[in-house]
């Protein structure tokens, strides 16, 4: 008796040990979820074999009864630990609570007070027995016993399967330790079932103790020699999940270890599962990136992708991976929204690009003056010389009386002015030209005609010209005022230049699908090849005779049709009494 004694309570003890030892070994990574459950599994298991060996070193039934209840602390949460511990390694953190813990605590908490009182109502056991010459007792289980223990094994089937799951769902790298994990954890629902069926060398022993501490020796050796729970997504999901790049890790045989929510976003994806998904099956409508990841190198290339709100632009970074023995394993990507630095970058361009517009503009319009300034120049000083002067003379014929003298001098004063108040206009009209930005929109241009010809009609009466409308006219895109300008510009020069008396035609024409012609023709002698040319540069007069200017209508019409993005032009042959067509075209509505 002394000797089965001693063997089945060492066995316990020793099992008791082991637990501890498993405990100590896997302390110092209890950082980890996996881990931690693990070490509470170990304790439940301890606790159930010290209480078991006690059991064994006494030989009171009664002594034996009082140990075996206790063996319950540990017996009954060994399942929640379990199935929790599976829950951690199939990264399923949301559950881990310790809330859902004790929800499902609430049947072994039960249990061991049913077990605690069972000489009450016989729930757990119905009769316990030892038999002569044995330290082993013999149950008959009373219906509390299976309800606690189908419970137990239903927690440990759903742990199994969070097994299954993870070794489908995990990639190739993690399998191995999967299967170690599956095994290991078959190893006391064997043992369990062997007590449970009395298929056991020792009848009425029950070996899922020791097969606990197998389980725990052979998933603390895997922790330190096979790092195992070090690279299961405690350092993907936790940490890749939250990252607002995108990550993709891709194994030496082509297969997707690892593809975040944000990867997934950014390619359209979905919630699907990718891993373990052909690499180039997935990413085939994606050439940049297929040509990318051919490379053993690190890579780096910008890729844009066509979303609903636009273009986005990422930027991709392929490096090798290699593992702890420096050999190539695989490639990680990844992917980083740079659409607000593109975006920041074309405004920049295109406010440089504005500037340059204006700094352009502004230099041009500097030109403009210090050319128009040095043309001029002289005659407003002659100009307005001649204006302080005869106000001079003004007074002295005031006091002299001399009313005749007075009205000669006063027309002098007059045409003076008006001749200065024309070059100012001349030069506003050009600054306004090359500044203002208008917005254009749709002109009907019988209306603008009719009233450039209403301004200029002193000039049509005092020529005794002639205009002659030839067209219906055709609706364009512009800006009304500037346009009125432009027109009194032809024609103006049209009756200056014109034959005598005056003969003007005037007419439109489409030309292409968006575009109008506007022509005004005159019976002048025309212009030769060579001056037309030079007409519509500034300060051009080709016959100063004819008429008083400073060679800036014909610029300021150039300008503005060219901002209006049309274009001028002229016709002439050249020849006497043939006359010239000037002309312009703007955009059609």
């Amino acid at each position: 008796m002394l000797e089965i004694l001693s063997t089945n309570g060492i066995i316990q003890f020793v099992t008791t040990l082991a637990a501890l030892a498993i405990v100590v070994m896997l302390w110092k990574n209890r950082s980890l979820a996996e881990v931690r459950y693990l070490i509470v599994i170990e304790i439940n298991v301890a606790v159930w074999a010290f209480t078991y060996a006690c059991e064994f070193s006494t030989p009171v039934l009664e002594n034996k009864i009082f140990w075996s209840q206790l063996s319950y602390f540990g017996i009954a949460f060994l399942p929640v630990s379990y199935f929790f511990f599976t829950q951690a390694f199939n990264q399923k953190f949301r559950f881990l609570s310790t809330k859902n813990y004790l929800l499902l605590s609430i049947l072994p908490i039960l249990t061991v007070l049913l077990v605690l009182t069972n000489n009450l109502h016989h729930w757990v056991w119905k009769d316990i027995s030892l038999p002569e010459n044995s330290d082993i007792m013999f149950y008959e289980h009373g219906p509390w016993f299976w309800i606690f223990y189908g419970y137990a094994f239903l927690l440990i089937g759903l742990g199994l399967l969070n097994l299954v799951r993870s070794y489908f769902h995990f990639s190739r790298y993690y399998r191995s330790q999967i299967s170690l994990l599956l095994i290991a954890s078959i190893i006391p629902v064997l043992g369990n079932f062997a007590y449970i069926t009395n298929l056991n060398p020792i009848p009425g022993f029950d070996w899922t103790t020791a097969c606990f501490v197998v389980t725990g020796l052979v998933i603390a050796i895997g922790v330190y020699r096979h790092r195992m729970f070090e690279v299961i997504p405690l350092a993907t999901q936790k940490l890749i999940e939250v990252l607002q790049d995108g990550v993709i890790v891709v194994n030496n045989q082509g297969e997707i270890e690892e593809m975040n929510p944000t990867s997934k976003q950014i390619f359209n994806f979905g919630s699907e599962n990718m891993n373990r998904a052909d690499f180039k099956e997935i990413f085939k409508n994606y050439s940049d990136l297929m040509t990318a990841i051919e490379h053993d190198k690190e890579n780096n290339f910008e890729m844009r992708l066509k979303k609903k709100e636009g273009i986005r632009y990422y930027m991709v970074k392929i490096s090798p991976i290699f593992n702890r023995s420096k050999q190539k394993s695989g490639k990680l990507i990844i992917i980083t929204d740079i659409s607000s630095i593109r975006k920041s970058e074309l405004q920049l361009k295109n406010r440089n690009h504005q500037l340059l517009k204006e700094i352009e503009r502004n230099e041009k319009l500097i030109e403009d003056l210090d050319s128009f300034a040095h043309t001029v120049a002289h005659d407003l000083k002659n100009l307005l010389g001649g204006i302080y002067s005869s106000s001079e003379i003004l007074v002295d014929l005031q006091e002299e009386g001399n009313h005749e003298m007075i009205r000669e001098i006063s027309h002098l004063v007059k045409d003076s002015a008006f001749k200065t108040i024309q070059i100012t206009e001349e030069l506003m009209k050009l600054a306004t030209a090359g500044y203002d930005d208008v917005e254009k929109e749709p002109v009907y241009m019988q209306q603008i005609f009719d009233q450039a010809t209403g301004q200029v009609a002193n000039l049509i009466s005092e020529y005794d010209a002639q205009i002659e409308v030839t067209t219906d006219w055709q609706p364009v895109l512009a800006y009304g005022p500037w346009i009125i300008e432009v027109w009194m510009n032809y024609i103006s020069n049209a009756i200056k230049y014109g034959g005598n008396p005056p003969v003007i035609t005037v007419g439109s024409r489409k030309i292409g699908k968006n575009k109008v012609k506007f022509w005004v023709r005159d019976n002048g002698d025309g212009i030769s090849t060579e001056d037309q040319t030079l007409l519509f540069n500034k300060h051009t007069r080709l016959a100063p005779d004819k008429s008083f200017g400073y060679g800036l209508g014909l610029s300021i019409a150039k300008r503005i049709i060219e901002k209006m993005g049309g274009s001028v032009g002229v016709e002439s042959s050249g020849k006497k009494g043939e006359g010239a067509e000037f002309f312009f075209i703007l955009p059609s509505k």
